[in-house]
């Protein structure tokens, strides 16, 4: 069996119902019995919470048997949750708003927060903020009135996203004009008869529906057909451009591996370099190795669908950066450095005809 966790010394809070009186013969509640009792952790603080429950005394009263609770003690916790609320909204905000894995928002809420969580939890309480989240969306048309009185109906997008390897998959169904979540769900399999139900309370709630933006996918098409007949569907341009662009992309993908490769003696100038000038009092040492690191930046470029094409940039970079050291080389040197070169009167090969230049620099 699990032992209960220890907390130390915690402030305790007790809550009593904001009602006074019974709203049904106006007699004053009387203390019956404590509803529930547990530690919450919440973002500013841990605390032993009392709910205390009150009936009315009258014997005659019809509703003599109901107890009356503190909506605020309510507010505070999840039912079975020893977490406060504000804490799993603060995790659905992580997870939907600032797009963070698991890992990231557990280590948010460790540096950030005073409650003890692990990360395995975190997934629990996301579930439970998709929850609440689904339960607060049964009144479609209550969120979507003012889109339909402006433009006489709705469009509607259904896409999932994709889950953390060995979570089932989130499902959203919203309304595109107005940006309005009309419903959400986890689903294990993403089969046209699961993706239908969750299509279906658009139906049922009667809202004009002008099209419905998908993409491909064909348990979408069959369900978007079952459910919404005669719809215009339009399929996402987004998924149809990320789709064509694929042989571009692998195409600027492959030339960036070969931008790498032909840096890859990078590392062997560097070594050579911090072996010769170990202390770094050579200036000369000090600029390859800021062009080598310029270099390797350079190269660490990604891109992403549809038109993102890090190569591309990747070859611009690169170019830059070669301009800059032909031009260092046409200048042959400086004589503000005279540790780190030798003048020669002689011009060098690679700097302008008749013009003299530092020769046999440390750096070679």
């Amino acid at each position: 069996m699990k032992p209960a966790r220890a907390f130390g010394v915690v402030p305790q809070v007790r809550y009593r119902p904001e009602l006074r009186t019974c709203p049904h013969c106006d007699t004053a509640l009387a203390y019956r019995h404590p509803v529930w009792r547990k530690t919450i952790q919440s973002l500013t603080g841990i605390a032993h919470v009392t709910s205390l429950g009150f009936r009315c005394p009258q014997p005659a009263c019809a509703f003599g048997r109901t107890v009356y609770r503190s909506a605020r003690a309510e507010a505070r916790q999840v039912k079975g949750s020893g977490y406060g609320l504000d804490v799993v909204v603060r995790i659905g905000h992580l997870r939907f708003t600032e797009h963070r894995t698991r890992a990231e928002i557990w280590r948010d809420l460790d540096a950030h927060s005073p409650i003890a969580l692990s990360e395995r939890h975190v997934q629990n309480l996301l579930e439970v903020y998709l929850s609440l989240l689904r339960a607060s969306q049964h009144d479609v048309r209550e969120r979507v009135a003012a889109t339909v009185g402006e433009h006489g109906g709705i469009v509607v997008a259904l896409d999932g996203l994709q889950p953390e390897q060995g979570n089932e998959q989130l499902w959203v169904v919203r309304e595109v004009l107005s940006g309005a979540i009309l419903g959400a769900a986890n689903l294990q399999q993403a089969t046209a008869e699961r993706l239908a139900g969750l299509l279906r309370p658009v139906r049922v709630a009667g809202v004009p529906v002008l099209g419905v933006v998908s993409d491909a996918q064909e348990s979408i098409r069959l369900a978007v057909a079952d459910v919404f007949p005669g719809v215009p569907h339009q399929l996402c341009q987004w998924h149809a451009l990320r789709e064509a662009a694929e042989p571009l992309w692998e195409t600027d993908r492959h030339l960036l591996v070969e931008a790498k490769q032909e840096l890859r003696d990078l590392r062997e100038v560097e070594d050579r370099t911090r072996r010769r000038d170990p202390d770094g009092a050579d200036p000369a040492s000090a600029v390859v190795l800021d062009a080598v690191l310029a270099l390797r930046q350079t190269v660490r470029e990604r891109g992403g669908l549809p038109f993102d094409f890090a190569a591309l940039r990747v070859l611009d970079g690169l170019a830059a950066v070669g301009q800059t050291l032909d031009r260092c080389l046409v200048k042959g040197g400086t004589r503000a450095w005279p540790g780190s070169a030798c003048w020669w009167g002689a011009p060098w090969s690679a700097a302008a005809p008749e013009r003299a230049s530092y020769a046999r620099c440390t750096a070679g």
